[in-house]
C-alpha cells in the first residue's frame, strides 16, 4: 500500500506504512487535532480523507470530553485511544505528538491489539520527530 502525504511530500507518510501492512487495515491517516489531514494511505481519496479528518477531530474531542466527565477527570486529560466499531469494521484514533492524531480503519477481523500497538509505536516516533523540528523564529523565518 503506498501513501499520500499532503503536508511534506516524501517525508510525512513513512509512519503509516507499518500500520497499513497489517491484515485487515483498510486506511490509515494522520491529521492535526483540528482535522487538517497530513498524510493518508493511497487508497483513501483526498475528499474522503478531508471529511474523515474533520469528523475525527469532532469525534476525538467529544470522546475525550465524555470520558473525562464520566471519570471525574480534568477536561484537558488526554485520551489514549478512541475506538468505534460497527458490523463492518473498526475505527481507532490516538494522539501522536502535541497537535496530531493518528487513525486506522479496518475490517471487523482487524486485530485491534496489533493495530493499537503499531499505532502507538508510530505515534511515539511521530511525536519524537515533531519535537526535533526546530521552532520558527518570531519573524517567521527559521
Amino acid at each position: 500500500m503506498t501513501l499520500n502525504s499532503y503536508s511534506q511530500p516524501d517525508q510525512s507518510a513513512w509512519y503509516l506504512k507499518p500500520i497499513t501492512e497489517i491484515k485487515g487495515v483498510l486506511h490509515a491517516l494522520t491529521m492535526t487535532r483540528d482535522g487538517m489531514v497530513q498524510a493518508t494511505s493511497e487508497n483513501l481519496k483526498r475528499d474522503d480523507a478531508e471529511g474523515i479528518g474533520a469528523m475525527t477531530s469532532a469525534f476525538y474531542a467529544a470522546a475525550r470530553a465524555a470520558t473525562n466527565t464520566a471519570l471525574g477527570q480534568p477536561e484537558n486529560t488526554p485520551l489514549v485511544t478512541a475506538t468505534t466499531q460497527n458490523e463492518h469494521g473498526i475505527y481507532m484514533v490516538m494522539p501522536a505528538g502535541d497537535n496530531t492524531l493518528i487513525a486506522a480503519a479496518g475490517t471487523d477481523d482487524m486485530p485491534m491489539g496489533v493495530v493499537a500497538g503499531a499505532m502507538a509505536r508510530q505515534a511515539m516516533k511521530l511525536g519524537q520527530q515533531s519535537m526535533s523540528v526546530p521552532a520558527r523564529a518570531q519573524d517567521g523565518l527559521s
